[in-house]
């Protein structure tokens, strides 16, 4: 392609425009005089000013059909360019490093993404609340769904590959109405992951129509056999709904549950079969339960390694002998913690409490992590002390890792490091200091 001719014709088409007839100096100075206000305007004036005008329009409107014309070139040039463009963008995209990756590679690119959909603490990734929108139930502009619109190349891989489907979120917010497209879309993702285990995030804020949400939540429940892990923050009400699944969770590994706002008059203990809807999961092995106190005790396989709770729900803690990691809280409003002295669990090497009256309770030989977290107010710091040192003095654990409250930490340094002769790490929380023994 040559451009020289081309070039040459424009040129000659730029030297043969009209140059522009103005009126003479003579008669501009008379108008510049009348607009001064330096000279009256005259009757025999009108004929002339009124010539010159017709005169000014008329190479106005030459002008105007050649700009026309040239804007109508300018675009046939700009759409043949695009033409090209376009052309050599495919070239170039042919030649692109992403190309040449395995399509394993992207897999577990597109897998990680998945993950991407919740704010990861990193500041850098925050959304400042006055920038915030409320996202969609289920948002069809992250995840596979826009991945599957980059490319044909994409989308295959995107459609070929169940486990990028197998990661559900459902996020209701305030007043949620659940479009006929969202359900259909849930299914449509279920039917996408083939047989793959699924992890399913089901979440209700604020003020919420269980009516609104039970359809979704009925297709969860129909997949329970898949669930391979859970995360669920629902109403009481809707916490009844899951009693369909018990012995229907054969994948079932990690299980998060956190009631929706319940008022203290609205806390009562649930019913058995409510209570024991997990126990039948031969493969659970991680629970965290969230805002359930005063709900009763849930019962889990005895086999489950790691728990989060509060001790109300787990008075009988002694039958999970298998646990390695435990996070045990408490209301210290709520007066006695109703647990058996000196619970024996061999095998739990990290331990973290909300209060130090719970270590009464255990016994934990293998300990080597322990955190003591909560209101450094709630109780004599004396008191914590003789606590810990019982508690350690009656486990003889390995302990190596320890954090506690940054207020009461002289008093700890003071009194308990001296039975503790294996620590390395001390730890203040509430501050930014980390000792090494």
């Amino acid at each position: 392609m040559n451009a020289t001719d081309a070039l040459f014709h424009l040129n000659a088409v730029a030297r043969s425009a009209p140059e522009p007839s103005l009126p003479p100096s003579a008669l501009n100075s008379r108008v510049s005089g009348i607009l001064r206000a330096t000279r009256t305007l005259l009757d025999t004036d009108r004929g002339w000013i009124l010539q010159n005008i017709e005169d000014l329009q008329q190479q106005i409107s030459v002008y105007d059909v050649l700009l026309q014309h040239i804007d109508e070139v300018r675009s046939d040039m700009q759409r043949r360019r695009d033409t090209v463009h376009k052309s050599m963008a495919a070239y170039s995209s042919a030649l692109a490093p992403i190309r040449r990756l395995p399509v394993d590679v992207l897999r577990t690119v597109f897998r990680e993404i998945q993950f991407l959909q919740w704010w990861d603490g990193n500041p850098k990734t925050y959304t400042p609340w006055s920038e915030w929108k409320e996202p969609p139930t289920l948002d069809f502009l992250q995840g596979p769904w826009a991945l599957s619109h980059v490319c044909g190349a994409w989308r295959d891989i995107v459609l070929s590959y169940p486990r990028l489907w197998s990661f559900i979120v459902l996020h209701f917010w305030e007043f949620p109405l659940v479009e006929t497209d969202t359900i259909l879309a849930l299914k449509t993702m279920i039917s996408r992951s083939a047989q793959h285990p699924l992890d399913i995030v089901f979440e209700l804020d604020g003020d919420h129509d269980e009516y609104a949400v039970a359809p979704a939540l009925s297709v969860i429940l129909e997949e329970s056999y898949r669930w391979r892990s859970i995360h669920l923050q629902i109403s009481l009400a809707l916490l009844e709904r899951l009693k369909v699944v018990r012995g229907k969770i054969p994948c079932l590994e990690s299980l998060t549950m956190k009631t929706s706002y319940v008022p203290q008059s609205g806390r009562g203990e649930l019913p058995e079969d409510v209570l024991s809807v997990f126990v039948e999961a031969p493969c659970l092995r991680k629970v965290a339960l969230h805002d359930t106190r005063e709900l009763g005790d849930f019962m889990f396989p005895h086999h489950i390694t790691h728990l989060a709770a509060c001790v109300d729900n787990v008075s009988n803690l002694e039958v999970y002998r298998s646990l390695v990691e435990c996070h045990l809280e408490t209301d210290e409003n709520m007066g006695d913690i109703f647990l058996p002295h000196h619970i024996h669990l061999p095998k739990v090497r990290r331990l973290t409490v909300s209060s130090p009256s719970i270590l009464p309770h255990l016994h934990l030989p293998s300990l080597d992590d322990l955190g003591i977290t909560g209101d450094k107010h709630a109780l004599d710091v004396y008191a914590a002390v003789t606590m810990v040192n019982d508690f350690i003095y009656r486990s003889r654990c390995p302990l190596t890792r320890f954090t506690f409250d940054d207020s009461i930490g002289q008093a700890f340094i003071e009194n308990t490091l001296s039975l503790m002769d294996t620590l390395m790490l001390l730890l203040l929380s509430g501050s930014s200091q980390i000792y090494e023994i």
